[in-house]
C-alpha cells in the first residue's frame, strides 16, 4: 500500500518565517513520528506524506511586538496596522466569546491610558475583564490571533489568495485528507462551505477556533449547526487548556464532527500544532484514512 497523500493547512505563526518546504519537512517529521509509535496497532504502516503550502506570502503582515498596559503584557501588534472601528467591534465579540460573563465585569474607568500600541479605551477594557476571567496575560496572547483572523474572514481579497495557495496543493498532491490547524480550520471549512475542495473526504481539525461565534461570521450563518458536505469524515481535536479554541470541542455546534479531546499541557504551549500531530488519535484517523 502507499504512502497517504495529506495536505495540511497552517494556522498564523506557522506561516511567519516558512516555505512550503519548511513547513511540510517539520509537519513531516512530528506525524512519521507518530505513525511509527502508533504502529502496528493502528494500522498505519503505509505512512503518509505531508504538503503544507504556505500563504503568508500572500497575507498581510503580521503582528510583530508586543505593547504593554500598566507594566502587563496586552497584545501583540505591529505599527503599520491601526484598528479601525469595525474591527474594533469584531476584536471585542470575539474576546467576549471567550469570556462571556467578562462583559458584565468591565470597568468604565480601566484602561484610559493605551500606553504604546493603537488599542481602543474599548478594547484595553474588555482585555482587562476577560484576563480577570481567565488569567492574567491569556488575552493579550489571543489578540494576534483574533486580528489575523480578522484578516482573512473581512478582507476578501486574502481569503481569495489564501484559499488558492491550499487549492494548488490539494491539485497537485490529489489528496483527500486534510489537516487543518487553528485558522487554518477557519480556511479549510470555507472552502468546504464554498465547494472548493471537492475531492475532500476525511477532514481533521486542531485547537480550531470555529466555535466562537465571531470567528463563523462570514462564512457561516449565525444560528445555524456548522457542517460539512456530505461524504466528508470530520474529525476535531481540541485541548482543555487551549484558550483558542475555548478550551471546548466542536461537537455542541457543529453537525457530525467526532470530537477528541487531549492533553496539550498549558497555553500557550497547549495551542502549539507539533503537540496536536503527535497524538495517537490522529494516527489512528490517518491509518482509517489509507484503509478507505
Amino acid at each position: 500500500m502507499g504512502a497517504l497523500q495529506i495536505v495540511g493547512v497552517h494556522g498564523i505563526k506557522q506561516g511567519s518565517n516558512s516555505t512550503t518546504a519548511g513547513l511540510s519537512a517539520s509537519w513531516q517529521a512530528t506525524i512519521d513520528e507518530t505513525l511509527a509509535a502508533a504502529a502496528p496497532a493502528s494500522g498505519a504502516e503505509g505512512g503518509a506524506v505531508v504538503t503544507v503550502p504556505s500563504y503568508q506570502a500572500v497575507f498581510p503582515r503580521t503582528p510583530t511586538r508586543y505593547v504593554r498596559l500598566g507594566g502587563s503584557e496586552a497584545g501583540l501588534l505591529s505599527e503599520d496596522r491601526s484598528i479601525d472601528e469595525e474591527e474594533e467591534d469584531f476584536i471585542l465579540k470575539a474576546l467576549a466569546a471567550y469570556a462571556p460573563s467578562a462583559v458584565e465585569d468591565e470597568s468604565p474607568e480601566a484602561g484610559l491610558t493605551l500606553g504604546e500600541g493603537p488599542l481602543t479605551p474599548r478594547i484595553v477594557r474588555r482585555i482587562q475583564a476577560v484576563d480577570r476571567k481567565m488569567g492574567k496575560g491569556v488575552t493579550g496572547r489571543l489578540l494576534w490571533f483574533v486580528r489575523e483572523a480578522h484578516t482573512y474572514l473581512r478582507k476578501e481579497e486574502t481569503a481569495v489568495l489564501v484559499r488558492a495557495a491550499v487549492t494548488e496543493a490539494l491539485t497537485e498532491t490529489g489528496a483527500r485528507m486534510v489537516v487543518a490547524h487553528s485558522l487554518g480550520s477557519v480556511v479549510v471549512y470555507d472552502m468546504l462551505s464554498r465547494g472548493e475542495a471537492p475531492y475532500v473526504t476525511m477532514l481533521v481539525t486542531c485547537g480550531s477556533p470555529l466555535g466562537w461565534l465571531a470567528g463563523r461570521k462570514g462564512i457561516h450563518s449565525e444560528g445555524e449547526r456548522l457542517k460539512v458536505p456530505i461524504g466528508v469524515e470530520w474529525t476535531n481535536l481540541y485541548a482543555s487548556k487551549d484558550f483558542v479554541t475555548g478550551c471546548v470541542g466542536l461537537s455542541h455546534l457543529a453537525a457530525g464532527v467526532t470530537d477528541i479531546k487531549v492533553n496539550n499541557g498549558a497555553f500557550p504551549p497547549s495551542h502549539d500544532v507539533h503537540r496536536y500531530l503527535d497524538k495517537p488519535a490522529l494516527a489512528e484517523v490517518i491509518a482509517k484514512a489509507g484503509i478507505a
